[in-house]
This record gives C-alpha cells, sequence and structure tokens, in this order.
C-alpha cells in the first residue's frame, strides 16, 4: 500500500509543479483563478494520501478546511470576474 501512496504522491507533486507554471505564465485572471483552484484541490488531495499514509486525523480536519477555503476563494473570484466584465 505505500507504493500506491507514493505514486499518487509523485503524480500530485507533478500536477503541482505544471499548475504552478502555468499560474506564472501570463494568462488571464480567469485563467490563473481555475489553476490557482485547481492547486487548492491538488494540495487537498496530498493531505488526504498524507493522512492515510501517516494515519493522521489531523490532516484531513486540514484538507477539509482547505477544501472549503478553496471554495470560498473560487467563489468570490469568480463574482469578483463577472463585476469587472458588468464594469466594462
Amino acid at each position: 500500500m505505500k507504493s500506491v501512496e507514493t505514486v499518487t504522491l509523485v503524480v500530485l507533486a507533478f500536477a503541482a509543479v505544471l499548475v504552478v507554471a502555468r499560474v506564472v505564465r501570463r494568462s488571464s485572471l480567469g485563467d490563473r483563478a481555475v489553476a490557482l483552484d485547481t492547486l487548492s484541490a491538488v494540495i487537498t488531495c496530498a493531505l488526504l494520501v498524507g493522512a492515510s499514509r501517516a494515519d493522521d486525523g489531523l490532516m484531513l480536519d486540514l484538507a477539509v478546511v482547505l477544501g472549503l477555503m478553496g471554495f470560498l476563494t473560487s467563489v468570490t473570484v469568480a463574482r469578483f470576474i463577472e463585476s469587472r466584465k458588468d464594469d466594462q
């Protein structure tokens, strides 16, 4: 089971690198918002895999909080982008 967790963490790390590369590149605000939301989801998944590996319940709480924060951030940025389009 440890090998599955290790492979999963490697794939998640690779996904995080790709997402950070997308954020760093010059792109629109919407693209960056989606990339940061994806990064939040990748980190949440890594916390869940880490909780399984370490048998630690604290990481589960952190994953839930990060998931909620990612959702609220996505909604806030979407509303900001929508209001910005209305002003133009």
